[in-house]
């Protein structure tokens, strides 16, 4: 996530700004943006122009320079240093859902997402249902919590509860109607490529990794809505012996 983001600095006797692009491709097939004065929370601009690369020149072509070891976190649209990056998962997550959401909207969300899942993974439906978290957000809780030892779907369900909730809000800041965060208020990773990586980080998730692939966990993602199929579903290869990472 954070190192395709790159932040660029503009500084004269009437300006301290920050302009930052994400050159990974969103899900319209653009590029992320935020902009603003430096120190303060950045303005978000989703766009949907694949070319970042000429974006980005136009900027140093104006006066900006590139601000080395920096990026920007999605969560709260601020410039942190790359030090500061969340590196490990936590063993428990705590979500809260803001009032633009109704509990109509949490449930219908829920009974699609169930739908969808029980279509591929017919076997698995039941205990999707019987998480508490699932339990939780059904029956309109506003905020509650998953342990991570509760297995993957735990996780991805709240991950794709999140994502849903976000694509539909219209405000400009990527903090979203739902937000999701361990006991030291700290936001997860909205990026799944960098959900994998922490999950492989931490010695505490080997019992997570044992009882499910990265295929597999992928798959389920995709089924739940926590990240976009592939064009190729079937090049998600699935290997039942192999680690998780």
């Amino acid at each position: 996530m954070s190192g395709s983001i790159t932040v660029l600095h503009y500084r004269d006797s009437t300006s301290d700004k920050i302009w930052a692009i994400d050159s990974k491709p969103n899900s319209d097939g653009g590029h992320d943006i935020w902009y603003g004065r430096r120190g303060s929370s950045l303005r978000y601009s989703p766009t949907s122009d694949s070319n970042w690369r000429k974006r980005l020149n136009d900027k140093l072509g104006k006066g900006y320079t590139r601000a080395e070891g920096l990026t920007v976190d999605p969560e709260t649209c601020r410039v942190i240093a790359l030090s500061e990056e969340q590196n490990s998962l936590p063993s428990s997550l705590w979500y809260h859902v803001s009032s633009k959401v109704s509990d109509h909207q949490m449930r219908d969300w829920l009974d699609a997402t169930s739908d969808r899942f029980a279509e591929q993974f017919c076997d698995m439906a039941e205990e999707l249902e019987q998480l508490p978290v699932f339990q939780s957000i059904y029956h309109g809780k506003y905020s509650g919590g998953a342990e991570i030892s509760e297995g993957p779907l735990a996780l991805l369900l709240l991950f794709a509860f999140r994502r849903h909730f976000r694509k539909s809000d219209t405000s400009d800041t990527l903090r979203g109607p739902v937000q999701i965060a361990d006991d030291n208020n700290q936001l997860l990773t909205s990026d799944f490529d960098e959900l994998i990586k922490l999950i492989a980080k931490g010695s505490e998730f080997a019992a997570l990794r044992q009882r499910c692939t990265e295929s597999d966990f992928k798959k389920y993602g995709v089924a739940l809505g926590a990240c976009d199929a592939p064009v190729d579903l079937n090049a998600i290869c699935s290997d039942t012996k192999a680690a998780f990472f």
